[in-house]
């Protein structure tokens, strides 16, 4: 999901993409969402942010490639977007490692495994980064930087400078559990999920507290319900096996639902039964 999101925004703003995945299908599938998802470009150019040629530009800028060492080759940045899987990561970094060119930035858009972790099995560890993207990439104005251990003041810089060349703000997190966004944006829904579980009140009435109380565009739910509840138990998981603490043990209404199928929002995983208020029987 994240990988599309985030091949469309580099090609958006002139980069050439190399896009790679194993998994054939998906490469096509991620191009036919670039093309024609609710943020693609094609819904771009009719709600008036592009024109037509600049979605032909972009999509001429994305190439798409069966072979880890086709994409990487001429690579002056590579981002692993794969999904929170520790070993995973480790064994792509050691990969793009081998095959990306020695000057080139690798970067990881993890949100919430350690950086010195993933690039624990590299040997050249100052050009490793992290560059966290936020759901949906094309519409969201940050990405989050994270500096390992051994990532040196020049990688930051570069990978600085590449935000700000495409639009977003970056912030610089170190390499702690959740970094930033997620360390807050977690802890709220946690206590949120407290606060159902208890029955202190509503799940409406906590999402209308945030929208109004807060003015925050979504409530914890409805976002939950967003960025899609797989992401969401993984993301929660992580932090526990990474952290081992008590607070980040996945809500038991969360482990439920993703397990009988309620994924998160239907209009963007047509695979899911839907979200919290599905779930729940309850009108918006």
């Amino acid at each position: 999901m994240m990988g599309r999101q985030i091949a469309q925004v580099f090609a958006q703003h002139g980069h050439d993409v190399e896009a790679t995945d194993e998994d054939q299908q998906a490469l096509k599938d991620g191009i036919d969402e670039i093309a024609n998802g609710p943020y693609g470009v094609h819904a771009s150019v009719s709600k008036g942010k592009l024109t037509p040629e600049q979605a032909s530009k972009t999509l001429a800028n994305i190439k798409t490639s069966p072979k880890l060492n086709d994409a990487c080759r001429n690579a002056i940045l590579v981002i692993e977007a794969a999904f929170e899987d520790l070993q995973l990561k480790q064994n792509l970094f050691q990969k793009i490692e081998s095959l990306a060119p020695a000057n080139a930035v690798i970067a990881s858009n993890t949100s919430t495994l350690s950086l010195d972790k993933i690039s624990q099995k590299i040997s050249v560890k100052d050009r490793t980064v992290g560059m966290h993207f936020f759901n949906p990439a094309q519409l969201t104005r940050l990405v989050e930087i994270i500096r390992g251990t051994s990532t040196s003041t020049g990688t930051i810089e570069k990978a600085s400078q590449i935000v700000r060349e495409i639009g977003k703000t970056p912030i610089l997190a170190q390499d702690e559990p959740g970094f930033i966004a997620n360390r807050l944006g977690l802890t709220l829904y946690m206590e949120a999920s407290k606060l159902l579980e208890d029955r202190v009140a509503s799940l409406q009435d906590i999402d209308t507290c945030m929208k109004l109380g807060y003015n925050h565009p979504m409530g914890p739910f409805e976002l939950a319900d967003f960025v899609g509840l797989e992401t969401r138990l993984r993301n929660i998981e992580s932090l526990y096996n990474t952290t081992n603490d008590s607070k980040w043990i996945p809500p038991k209404i969360l482990r439920e639902m993703v397990q009988q199928g309620y994924l998160g929002d239907p209009g963007r995983k047509k695979t899911s039964k839907g979200g919290y208020y599905d779930y729940l029987q309850i009108k918006r």
